[in-house]
């Protein structure tokens, strides 16, 4: 609709110079010249026109002006409405994207996006000096934004950007070429080809006119930038140094510095206001140069000529200026926004993680039994000089409680990673029950493992919706209640304060639940699920000593059978036969706590860090 209103309103608005021409022609009446017969769309309007009255021939053209009027702006109103429904389309199918990448692929598409564009300096606008100098000529000091943040802005601002830009293209470009179709050939049949051919000369010439003139306008910028930035940095030191420069009696020569600077920045911004005004004016003077080539075209087509003709070729020659304009608005454009359409295009085409299989399997979450095994895993990370998961090979019985420990770095979190397949190993396989991971149907993972991340946090919404985000069928009040009660939130299972009840909205700032009581909610979501493996990366970090005792010993208690995998620097608070020590990516020891105490100086040590820290 947006694109047949824009067709429309293009050529209405080629044909509405014929109609004005007639019906000035037709007010004039013999006394507007020789008048020749009518052509092209023009005969066509003669045709239409009532020939009995002349102000009857005026309403008409009234109302067929503004007939097109309303037609241009049923065309604004539809493409409004669709860059507002193309912009939510982009930013959905974006975020899906997104949302349906590795992290490590998203981050590393936001360092892509913001490594194409300029270097600048924080705070820098558009306007910023040239790539690689700072306004002065200093070299500039590169901003290299987090990949999270530059993804956030493309999907928020250039998304928007990027639609907009489509949807001009999409209803814009049909308007002018209609127009323009309209327009060529109602000159060509009527004779006045010339001023088809000296509009579109005229153009041109206006083109390079004005790129020489953004040349000039984009240097004095340029220059009036420098000058800025050297009065900002005199400034900067001059009021550094007040009392270093009084003390020297140099205060005089300080304010004379500073006045040459002040002037150069006059001088500059002198010369810009004369580049801006040069150019601004270029558009006038050749829209007022359009007169003179309709007289060389009333002139070339020979004969007599009415007022209506004369009226119409008015018309005529600046609305095809305008159209001309619009054309080559849309593929400045273009070359603008290519940036923003490459950083829309790296989004959307992100690859899907994990992979899924050709012929992916499907587990039953009660057939599952928990047993895992990782065969020879080695992983490399992106960048990595060496493996940080170096031919790991562990078996876990199902329905274990496994403590993973080791030295910072050694590859804890990162083991939890790929089991989870947040990435996955370059080398070997992780099965559950025997089955390779890498074949199960990846939207079935999160029925298999319950997950507990230290970074976790619950969205900002009433809990009763967090407690059963992403599970189904939506767990029932009741049991949500009785949950809450088994990892000790009584006070909000009982539901005795409105403040304190389901229906509570969780706050971050300011936090309305202390960290250990958002790790118990984090818990209670986790076991609401079916999942028969828990999954925790250090769920007591961050917390009192006595809090994150408390923590552990309700995972413990409540993971009833299902196989338990925690990433500790407290072991020992686990009462695990089955902890893993690892160091510089692979297994160095696996026991239970008292037999390593014995044998594993990484796990004694381990040990002693945590109760110096448990009694401090």
């Amino acid at each position: 609709m947006a694109v047949a209103a824009a067709l429309l309103a293009g050529a209405a608005s080629g044909v509405l110079p014929a109609v004005v021409g007639q019906a000035l022609g037709a007010v004039a009446g013999p006394a507007g010249g020789s008048a020749r017969p009518a052509s092209g769309f023009a005969r066509l309007v003669a045709a239409l026109m009532p020939a009995s009255s002349a102000w009857l021939v005026v309403l008409v053209t009234l109302a067929a002006t503004v007939a097109v009027v309303a037609v241009s702006v049923l065309s604004t109103r539809l493409g409004s409405s669709l860059t507002g429904e193309v912009t939510a389309a982009v930013r959905i199918e974006m975020l899906s994207s997104v949302l349906g990448a590795s992290a490590r692929d998203v981050a590393a598409a936001g360092a892509a996006i913001a490594g194409a564009g300029k270097p600048r300096p924080p705070g820098a606008g558009p306007q910023s000096a040239p790539a690689g100098k700072a306004a002065g000529g200093a070299p500039a000091a590169r901003f290299a934004p987090d990949g999270t943040e530059v993804v956030k802005l493309a999907v928020s601002r250039e998304a928007a950007m990027v639609s907009e830009f489509a949807v001009s293209v999409l209803t814009g470009l049909p308007q002018a070429v209609a127009t323009l179709l309209v327009l060529a050939y109602e000159l060509c049949v009527g004779g006045a080809w010339f001023a088809l051919l000296g509009g579109i000369g005229l153009f041109l010439l206006s083109r390079l006119v004005a790129n020489r003139a953004a040349r000039r306008v984009g240097a004095a910028s340029r220059e009036l930038q420098s000058a800025d930035a050297a009065v900002f940095a005199s400034l900067q030191e001059k009021l550094g140094g007040i009392e270093d420069l009084r003390l020297w009696g140099a205060r005089g020569e300080a304010v004379a510095e500073f006045a040459q600077v002040a002037r150069q920045v006059s001088e500059a911004r002198t010369r810009f206001a004369a580049a801006l005004a040069l150019s601004g004016q270029i558009k006038s003077v050749f829209t007022a140069m359009s007169p003179l080539l309709i007289v060389v075209a009333l002139e070339l087509a020979g004969g007599g000529h009415d007022a209506g003709e004369v009226a119409q070729l008015l018309l005529v020659v600046p609305l095809l200026l305008s159209r001309l304009e619009a054309l080559d608005s849309l593929r400045m454009g273009l070359i603008e926004r290519a940036p923003l359409i490459d950083a829309s295009a790296r989004l959307l085409a992100l690859p899907e993680a994990p992979v899924r299989a050709p012929e992916a399997l499907r587990l039953e979450p009660d057939e599952i039994e928990g047993a895992l095994s990782f065969e020879n895993v080695r992983f490399t990370p992106p960048g990595a000089a060496r493996p940080v998961i170096d031919g790991v090979t562990l078996t876990i019985p199902a329905g274990a409680i496994v403590g993973i420990c080791g030295p910072s770095g050694g590859g804890k979190s990162v083991l939890l990673r790929l089991l989870l397949r947040l990435d996955d190993p370059d080398v070997g396989s992780i099965c559950l029950d025997g089955v390779d991971l890498r074949r199960l149907e990846p939207a079935q993972l999160p029925q298999l493992f319950g997950v507990l991340r230290q970074t976790s946090q619950l969205p900002q919404r009433p809990v009763r919706e967090s407690l059963g985000l992403g599970l189904q069928p939506k767990p029932s009040r009741q049991a949500m209640v009785e949950v809450l009660g088994r990892v000790r939130m009584d006070e909000l299972a009982a539901e005795r304060s409105p403040d304190r009840s389901l229906d509570t909205a969780y706050r971050a700032n300011p936090a309305n639940f202390s960290g250990g009581e958002l790790r118990r909610l984090l818990l209670a979501r986790m076991l609401l699920g079916p999942a028969r493996v828990f999954v925790l990366d250090e769920p007591e970090a961050g917390l009192p000593s006595g809090t994150a005792e408390e923590i552990i010993q309700t995972v413990v208690a409540q993971a009833r059978g299902r196989t338990l995998l925690v990433v500790t620097h407290a072991p020992h608070l686990l009462g695990s036969r089955f902890n893993v020590v690892l160091a510089q990516g692979r297994v160095v020891a696996v026991g239970p706590h008292a037999e390593l105490v014995e044998s594993c100086q990484i796990y004694r040590d381990l040990l002693a860090d945590a109760l110096k820290g448990a009694a401090g």
